[in-house]
C-alpha cells in the first residue's frame, strides 16, 4: 500500500479545527461565558482563512475539502453566531426573535450553497454579497462594544442585534460585488509596507485585542454599506 503524506490532509484537518471552534462557541454560549463564546467564533474564522490558503499553496484543493469547508462555515458562521446573539440579547422576544435568527441562518445556507455552485468550475476573485465569516463578524459587533464599554448602548443592543441579523443575512445572499482577499496582490516594492501593516496589527491585537477587533468589524461594516450604496446607485442608473 502506498503511503500518503500527512501534509495532504492538513487543510481538511485545519477545517475540522475550525468546525470544532464553532461548535465549542455554542457550549460556552449555553454556559453564558460570552467572552469565550465570541473568541471561539473568531478562532474559527482564523482557521477558516488558513485552511483555504494552505490548500491553494499545497495545490491540494478537492471537492471533498470544499464541501467540508462549507459545512464548517455553516455551523461556525451561520448557526453559532445567530444562536449566540439570540441567547445574549434577543431571547426576550422569544419566537419573534428566533425568526430573525432563522432568517440569518437560512441566508447563510443559501449563500454557501450558491458559492459552491458558482465556484465549482471557475473560482471567482470577487465575492457577490459578503462571505459568511464576515457576516458572523458583523453579528459580533454588539459583543465587542459590551466587552469594551459595558454600559454604553446597553438599552439598544437588542435593536442593533436584530438590524445586524437582517442586514448580514440580506448581504450574504445579495448580488452586491465586494472585494475578495484572494484578489489582493502585492508587488515586491509594496511587500515591505504589508509586512509593517501586519506587524502593527499584531501589536494592536496583543495590546488592545477587543478594541482592534471592533475597529476591524466596524470598518468592514462601513465598507459593505459603501459597496451596497454604490451597487444601488449603479442599478438605479442602469434602470433609467
Amino acid at each position: 500500500m502506498k503511503d500518503v503524506p500527512f501534509i495532504k490532509f492538513a487543510p481538511n484537518f485545519i477545517t475540522l479545527v475550525s468546525l470544532s471552534c464553532g461548535i465549542s462557541s455554542l457550549k460556552f454560549a449555553f454556559q453564558e461565558n460570552w467572552n469565550f463564546a465570541v473568541l471561539m467564533i473568531l478562532m474559527a474564522a482564523f482557521f477558516d482563512f488558513f485552511d483555504g490558503w494552505l490548500a491553494r499553496k499545497l495545490k491540494k484543493s478537492s471537492q471533498f475539502g470544499a464541501e467540508l469547508d462549507s459545512l464548517s462555515d455553516f455551523i461556525s458562521f451561520g448557526v453559532s453566531p445567530a444562536v449566540l446573539l439570540y441567547l445574549w440579547s434577543i431571547q426576550e422576544f422569544e419566537r419573534v426573535g428566533w425568526v430573525f435568527c432563522l432568517f440569518y441562518i437560512i441566508c447563510a445556507a443559501l449563500r454557501l450553497a450558491r458559492f459552491n455552485i458558482e465556484n465549482l468550475n471557475s473560482p471567482s476573485t470577487t465575492f457577490y454579497g459578503i462571505p459568511s465569516p464576515a457576516a458572523a463578524g458583523l453579528l459580533l459587533i454588539p459583543f465587542f462594544f459590551n466587552f469594551i464599554f459595558p454600559e454604553l448602548f446597553r438599552e439598544y443592543y437588542t435593536i442593533i442585534s436584530i438590524f445586524l441579523l437582517c442586514y448580514s443575512g440580506v448581504m450574504m445572499i445579495s448580488r452586491v460585488p465586494t472585494l475578495s482577499l484572494k484578489s489582493l496582490k502585492f508587488s515586491n516594492s509594496n511587500s515591505s509596507y504589508f509586512v509593517i501593516f501586519i506587524a502593527l496589527l499584531i501589536i494592536f491585537l496583543i495590546s488592545f485585542f477587543w478594541q482592534t477587533i471592533l475597529a476591524i468589524a466596524i470598518s468592514y461594516l462601513l465598507f459593505s454599506l459603501f459597496s451596497l450604496l454604490k451597487y444601488l446607485l449603479s442599478f438605479r442608473k442602469s434602470s433609467k
